[in-house]
């Protein structure tokens, strides 16, 4: 089985046309990372002394680390005075002021404002606002535990215990994470490259009537089935991971750096009602697998999809079109949040932001299950469906039932001879 397994993997993946395609949207992933960075990022100024990149790379040796009252005190000593020459717009807009960092006191004053005092501000007062939460959890709690409503009690203690305990103590660098957090274009190259590579695995044996060949071979029936299965999951599967790696390298290498990993999630503005307690880079893990888990079930919906065909076509406009309303039923939740179309589209866990920027909840059988765990085991459960299916539906192996009856022939054939020698010796 593990050799059948390995020829059917090396069969899908080692293709031409999917090694093709592979390495062509890698490169316009790449392309793409390239392009968010030069449009939303003011860093990608160049390398001037006086350019933004430089300038805020200067004063972060100053800022990086705890979060202190001198440090807080020391960068509202520079950006004050710069606030209030600025606020009634009358200073000089002369962008060649020696006075001034990046040669402009507009400038200085932005920058100084756009990535210094707003996200230091926000970091600061965030343990505030966290036990304000906490707080209000807990006092809910109490409420619904006199009313008798155990699911909202065990909700709100679920958010106290999340909220209570947190805090960002650091100051850093977290711009490069905001953009590669809130990145989704890899997750469609993702799904159209499974969808190109898995539509086949069962309509090419069958255009070349190879899959009746097959049920008279030893590994053929179910077993060629369960093996074609397992390929098309290590295929999806490596596809995600590999996408997933594609992005992290990529950001990194045109943002110039990883600072800022060891942040919590939530010290990303987007991520301020984030689901989980964990650093960014541990989240960057956690998405990775979590887009694997989605690419593996809507993979094997197209693989139960596709062996109901008998040519490539009928397949894939099927699949194609499952896939398109897949992605635009998730983007649309991007603006408006229904927490159970989240949950029952797959697409949600390739667009992981929309269910871990969020908290929320969802009852079953009275207990409060946050929406990442519910669309992870609907997901699991699609995939676990969708595989029992192809193999309640894929046809048994006739080189048995062949073979046991070639056996009752010849073993009749033995006993009539026998029985007709015995009666000619009387």
């Amino acid at each position: 089985m593990t050799r059948l397994i390995k020829y059917e993997f090396y069969k899908l993946f080692c293709k031409r046309s999917i090694l093709v395609v592979l390495i062509l949207f890698s490169v316009v992933n790449l392309f793409k990372i390239n392009s968010e960075f030069h449009s939303y990022s003011y860093l990608a100024d160049g390398n001037d002394s006086r350019s933004w990149n430089s300038v805020y790379w200067q004063l972060y040796e100053d800022y990086r680390g705890e979060i202190t009252a001198e440090k807080i005190n020391h960068l509202l000593s520079v950006y004050q005075p710069l606030a209030d020459a600025t606020a009634d717009m009358t200073a000089s807009t002369a962008k060649d002021n020696p006075d001034m960092m990046t040669g402009n006191i507009y400038s200085d004053r932005n920058i100084l404002e756009k990535y210094y005092v707003e996200p230091m501000e926000y970091f600061y007062h965030y343990r505030t606002y966290a036990l304000q939460v906490a707080e209000r959890a807990k006092e809910n709690a109490a409420v619904y535990k006199e009313r008798g409503q155990t699911v909202e009690v065990r909700k709100n203690s679920v958010i106290y215990n999340l909220y209570s305990g947190r805090s960002i103590k650091d100051f850093a660098y977290e711009e490069m994470y905001n953009y590669y957090l809130n990145y989704d274009f890899s997750g469609i190259l993702v799904l159209l490259l499974c969808l190109y590579g898995v539509v086949s695995t069962f309509v090419c044996e069958k255009e070349t009537q190879m899959d009746m060949l097959l049920l008279t071979n030893p590994g053929g029936g179910k077993k060629t089935t369960f093996a074609k299965i397992a390929a098309a999951s290590l295929f999806a599967i490596s596809v995600a991971i590999w996408f997933s790696a594609v992005d992290y390298i990529g950001f990194v290498y045109f943002f110039g750096t990883a600072e800022g990993g060891n942040l919590p999630l939530y010290a990303v503005r987007n991520f301020s009602t984030a689901a989980v307690n964990c650093n960014l880079w541990q989240y960057a893990i956690l998405s990775a697998v979590i887009r694997a888990v989605g690419v593996w079930t809507m993979s094997m919906v197209f693989l139960l999809i596709s062996l109901f065909g008998h040519s490539a076509l009928v397949p894939f406009v099927a699949d194609f079109g499952a896939a398109l309303c897949f992605i635009i039923i998730g983007a649309s939740q991007s603006c408006f949040s229904n927490t159970w179309l989240k949950i029952i589209n797959p697409y949600s866990l390739l667009a992981n932001r929309i269910l871990f920027g969020k908290t929320e909840f969802i009852s079953f059988a009275g207990y409060p299950v946050q929406s990442f765990q519910a669309a992870i085991i609907f997901a699991i459960t699609v995939g676990v469906v969708s595989i029992t299916a192809m193999m309640m539906l894929s046809k048994r192996n006739s080189y048995i039932f062949c073979w046991t009856v070639k056996s009752r022939r010849r073993t009749r054939g033995t006993f009539m001879s026998a029985l007709s020698n015995e009666s000619s010796s009387h």
